[in-house]
């Protein structure tokens, strides 16, 4: 049927070291994972051009997630499914309602994490949560001259200003990410839309914060437009840190004003339905506040 078709080289490593090997010959190769994102994309199968695919399945090394004292370290073939089997007793809510905002059971158990970061064009629910929880992620960089560094990076700088994966100077491998135990206890992940399928009008946000009797601190936030990147405001977060419980309509109605503010200035071309969805998405999470505050 395909008569111009041209076969594909599959290189299956079973150890780092055989990985990097592989990667010095085949810098071009391409990483494959749990395959729920490159099958998605137009025209990627079958393809009328021979490449290089290097099959991480057998990788054991990146299949581990251990605990200690201080973190939770999570290699990247986990997938979805096995860390929230694993994790439900551990890991963050907002990490576990990232995990159970994706498709189904069956895209789940393929996604892994370490294939969620490295999307290059298009942010999802994992890496949103992971940047609240200051979450860094080891990558090996393969070098031309056959070298390999290594670097913990956080997940929030994985990206450029414009949601795109950063570039490295050779080939590189995302191998684990490390959570720290030390999180607020309040936490919402909030998602409008399909990511994956309507880039340029579903929004995400990952909130936190350490919440008192009477007030907030350190509080992160992140706001999500797939298409976009991250949207991490530390004038936001700083009007927020330390605001005295409940929070006055005026004032919640003074940040999110400031909030809109920062949006037209980040994202002049985004979008008045991903920009309206936010601004609520965002006043929904002041209000629940007030809401506790008012139960407790």
């Amino acid at each position: 049927m395909y008569e111009e078709l041209r076969s594909t080289t599959i290189h299956t490593p079973t150890t780092l070291s055989e990985y990097g090997q592989i990667a010095n010959r085949f810098p071009d190769a391409l990483n494959w994972a749990g395959g729920t994102y490159l099958m998605s994309r137009p025209d990627f199968y079958p393809m009328d051009s021979n490449i290089e695919i290097i099959d991480l399945s057998a990788l054991e090394e990146l299949e581990r997630i251990t605990r200690t004292d201080r973190y939770i370290q999570i290699g990247s073939m986990v997938n979805a499914a096995q860390l929230l089997d694993t994790g439900r007793q551990i890991l963050p809510k907002v990490l576990l309602d990232a995990l159970l905002s994706i498709g189904s059971t069956i895209v789940r158990r393929q996604m892994t994490i370490g294939g969620s970061l490295c999307i290059p064009d298009i942010r999802l629910s994992i890496p949103t949560a992971l940047a609240v929880l200051d979450a860094v992620a080891e990558v090996r960089v393969y070098l031309p001259n056959g070298k390999c560094s290594t670097r913990w990076i956080p997940v929030s700088r994985l990206y450029d200003k414009d949601g795109k994966l950063t570039p490295f100077e050779g080939k590189f491998l995302l191998t684990q990410i490390r959570i720290g135990l030390e999180y607020g206890n309040y936490q919402r992940f909030l998602l409008i839309g399909n990511p994956a399928r309507e880039g340029n009008a579903a929004v995400l946000l990952a909130f936190q914060a350490e919440r008192t009797a009477v007030a907030l601190g350190k509080v992160q936030m992140c706001i999500t437009f797939p298409k976009k990147g991250f949207f991490i405001s530390k004038e936001i977060i700083g009007q927020l840190s330390g605001i005295n419980l409940p929070v006055s309509p005026k004032t919640i109605r003074t940040i999110i004003g400031n909030l809109k503010g920062e949006l037209q200035k980040t994202y002049p071309s985004l979008s008045a339905l991903q920009q309206e969805r936010a601004l609520r998405m965002f006043g929904s999470i002041l209000y629940d506040l007030n809401t506790i505050y008012l139960q407790s």
